[in-house]
């Protein structure tokens, strides 16, 4: 029954993708040049086929995708992703604006695609993550448009709509160390309040609790937490709540690896669900 359930919702929120406006987010505008492209077909939740044979990924966010061993169709948002992908931008005339990380190691171009003349150059990526079809990934790539994907994520969590729902998805508890060294090798999104920060042997780290194996810590090293601005300028300080991502490693306890500072996110104590 909770499948069905979670099939109706997906597909509900595939058919109403194109009514949806991230109110609080704020528009991103780029200064890369954009190229009017005709998208054929969508591959996957974040990827499309253009008519000319051309490979687009859209930059700063990642559509669910089902789990190795599990098929699309028994992973409704996987399905869904790629409906509201496809239909937001099949069969019509888009703006493609190219991220400086494109293309990919996969040959792919990396990008925003946006209706012509759009007010918000995140446009469909911003649409999907609204709808709580996608995460942001806070890669290179999405750089330009952090803020903006940031906050149309934030809205989809916050009112728990599409993979927000589900407890795959969920947003873990930063203080809960065993839950999420079992989560290891996958992309998470974690909050929490921070319990302490340091730097030994040249590496910084940010920690959630105590001691290592009770809770997540966040590490990075010394000369990259410098070019970063340091743990002031990241909001990475003791007391501090931060909404985190990236994927879990496990050595003495769950570890997140920071190299890009978008993958940390200060947030208001009332917003913390945790």
């Amino acid at each position: 029954m909770r499948a069905s359930v979670m099939r109706q919702q997906a597909i509900s929120l595939a058919l109403g993708l194109a009514a949806v406006h991230p109110a609080s987010a704020a528009p991103c505008l780029l200064q890369a040049e954009a190229e009017a492209v005709a998208p054929e077909r969508a591959l996957d939740g974040d990827t499309v086929l253009l008519d000319d044979g051309r490979e687009v990924r859209l930059a700063g966010i990642v559509a669910p995708k089902a789990p190795l061993g599990q098929s699309a169709e028994a992973w409704p948002f996987d399905l869904a992703s790629r409906a509201a992908l496809q239909r937001a931008t099949a069969d019509r005339v888009m703006e493609l604006r190219l991220s400086g990380r494109s293309p990919d190691r996969y040959g792919r171009l990396v990008g925003y695609l946006a209706e012509i003349e759009a007010a918000d150059h995140a446009g469909v990526a911003s649409a999907l993550l609204a709808a709580g079809l996608a995460r942001v990934v806070a890669d290179v790539a999405g750089r330009d448009c952090a803020a903006t994907l940031r906050a149309a994520e934030r809205q989809a969590a916050d009112a728990r709509l599409g993979l927000w729902s589900d407890p795959y998805y969920e947003i873990r508890n930063a203080a809960d160390g065993a839950a999420l060294a079992a989560e290891a090798g996958r992309f998470v999104v974690v909050e929490g309040r921070v319990a302490s920060v340091r730097i030994a042997s040249r590496r910084a780290y940010v920690n959630f609790g105590a001691r290592w194996r009770e809770a997540l810590s966040l590490t990075l090293s010394e000369a990259a937490l410098r070019k970063l601005g340091g743990f002031a300028t990241l909001g990475a300080v003791a007391g501090a709540r931060l909404r985190v991502r990236g994927v879990v490693e496990v050595g003495r306890g769950p570890t997140i690896f920071v190299s890009e500072a978008a993958q940390i996110e200060p947030i208001p104590d009332a917003g913390l669900k945790r």
